[in-house]
């Protein structure tokens, strides 16, 4: 059983930390603690709070009940690893060479990323830790992938206790009640998937009940609603009258609900919630949907709330996520902001003004402090947000890039000739495109975007890349045929040349026979497969990743 202390005895510790008395209504005189809660592919509409219909979130309705709701908030980019690397760092994760999820050593040196996150970088848990804090990470970890035995672990990017999945070091059933059970231990194993948020708030809750008198800083980064997206027959209770796929995917959202709510638990019990800043956001909107069973993404039923885009696109389905901060005393409750342009690297620069920690010495952020926004004063962002997305370009994920300006979000395709601007608060579902309308508005934000653009970089650091693939790959024998580049016209010319059958679609037999490099050609494969069919067509394959 974890150690636990009384109320009453965490007041004293407090006060006795910081020399003042501790009673209701005082002034913040202490550090807060900080426990920050990251969903996976929740979409803005899956909260009963922002409108959805039948899902049932009573902890996250209690948290923006109690705090401050903000619909305007951005993540940074629509996947995974640079979404949560632009929350470490306060740096656009391209700075970083982070431009999609991680994964093997050869996808990820296809996408010309590095094999893990620099934990040289500005890192939030860091810079924390070295103010005094106690820190931890528990839940998705993700800033590596693909099992690479030399990834550097959480401790190297601050982190006193962790454990975690999709990334190195203690997985995160282990120490829990649920180690004997917990099947294969990925997140595409239905049973572990039913039971990794659960894991990682048991660890969440014993690293709180174990730190009260010092002040802390939590990750708990969910499982859901990321596929695989399960539920047990007893988290679909809720929903007996909900047909499939819908009713596994409410009882997943409203499984993650129940960790929110158990976290909000412990801080009461602790009496630790007036010192608490409790954050709840999404890394980015929802995931496709299939609506075949046997399709890979057919319980991912997530909802946007009308805004156009899902994951992987710069539309704000992909993007415009949740944003939920309780503070007591601190953020206004029940305070709804629908206006206010918050960003995913605002939250580095922003909780070290909360904690009254200054930023490291030299530290150039993206981010900006928005402390007074959250504290429900109007706060008008003065630095520009910017996204670039580099995985494939179609249908709702045609733009490459993106910039955001207040309330205006000029979006670009990756041949920056087509255009749309639209102003998200009057037209929160982009419906109104006036780049045709605002000619010099476009053009200077134009100009914008290519001069940051020129200054990323554009290939990865050796020195983040794993050694254990580097001595195979330099055995590797001469190519017998020059591979497709990385761009759409020789792709085009491969399509053409591998569909031997010539009915407008590559099987995996016929995409591996037309690689020289057969290495990993099934993940390969898959990174194009968009809709998880086993079929790719010529809009998935003929895109700007190179092969």
């Amino acid at each position: 059983m974890p150690f636990r202390i009384s109320a009453a005895t965490v007041s004293v510790l407090l006060a006795a930390a910081v020399g003042f008395p501790a009673f209701a209504g005082e002034a913040v005189s202490v550090r807060p603690n900080i426990v920050f809660i990251y969903a996976d592919d929740l979409g803005f509409g899956d909260l009963a709070g922002h409108g959805h219909p039948r899902v049932r979130t009573p902890h996250l309705d209690r948290l923006a009940r109690e705090g401050a709701d903000f619909w305007s908030f951005t993540v940074v980019n629509p996947v995974c690893s640079p979404s949560r690397t632009g929350i470490v760092t306060g740096q656009f994760p391209s700075r970083w060479g982070v431009h999609q999820h991680f994964a093997t050593h050869e996808l990820n040196a296809e996408r010309h990323m590095p094999d893990w996150l620099d934990p040289r970088a500005p890192l939030l848990p860091r810079v924390l830790r070295e103010a005094g804090y106690r820190t931890a990470h528990y839940g998705k970890w993700h800033l590596s992938g693909g099992g690479l035995k030399d990834a550097p672990l959480p401790a190297a990017y601050g982190y006193d206790d962790a454990a975690v999945w999709t990334g190195p070091g203690r997985n995160v059933f282990e120490g829990t009640r649920y180690a004997a059970e917990r099947g294969e231990g990925a997140a595409q194993d239905r049973h572990a998937a039913s039971l990794m948020s659960v894991a990682a708030t048991d660890h969440a809750v014993d690293f709180i009940s174990a730190t009260a008198g010092r002040p802390f800083y939590v990750n708990l980064w969910l499982h859901e609603t990321h596929h695989l997206v399960s539920a047990t027959e007893e988290d679909k209770q809720p929903y007996p009258d909900v047909a499939e796929p819908h009713r596994t995917y409410f009882a997943a959202v409203t499984r993650a609900d129940r960790q929110v709510g158990r976290i909000l638990a412990v801080l009461d019990e602790l009496g630790l919630a007036r010192h608490t800043i409790v954050i709840f956001s999404s890394d980015n909107g929802p995931e496709n949907s299939h609506q075949a069973p046997n399709q890979k993404f057919y319980y991912s039923q997530g909802s946007t709330g009308g805004l156009r885009g899902r994951k992987r696109s710069l539309l704000m389905g992909g993007v415009n996520v949740p944003f939920l901060v309780r503070w007591p005393g601190q953020v206004p409750a029940g305070h709804v902001d629908k206006t206010t342009a918050l960003a995913g690297v605002d939250v580095f620069p922003t909780l070290l003004a909360a904690a009254g920690v200054p930023p490291p010495a030299g530290y150039v952020g993206d981010g900006e402090n928005m402390l007074a926004a959250l504290r429900g004063q109007p706060q008008a962002r003065t630095k520009p947000v910017f996204w670039w997305w580099q995985g494939h370009h179609g249908g709702d994920d045609w733009p490459a890039l993106a910039m955001r300006e207040g309330p205006w979000v000029l979006t670009l395709d990756e041949t920056r000739s087509r255009v749309e601007l639209h102003d998200v608060v009057a037209d929160r579902f982009q419906s109104n495109n006036l780049a045709a309308s605002q000619p010099e508005r476009v053009a200077r934000m134009q100009a914008a975007i290519a001069a940051w653009f020129d200054t990323l970089p554009k290939q990865p650091d050796p020195a983040l890349q794993t050694k254990e693939a580097a001595k195979p790959a330099r055995k590797q024998p001469a190519k017998k045929e020059a591979a497709p580049a990385a761009t759409s016209e020789t792709r085009a010319r491969a399509f053409q040349n591998w569909d031997k059958n010539q009915d407008g679609v590559l099987t995996l037999e016929e995409y591996r026979a037309g690689l020289a490099n057969k290495q990993n050609a099934e993940n390969r494969f898959r990174s194009f497969d968009r809709n998880g069919d086993g079929r790719l067509t010529r809009e998935e394959f003929v895109g700007p990743v190179a092969k």
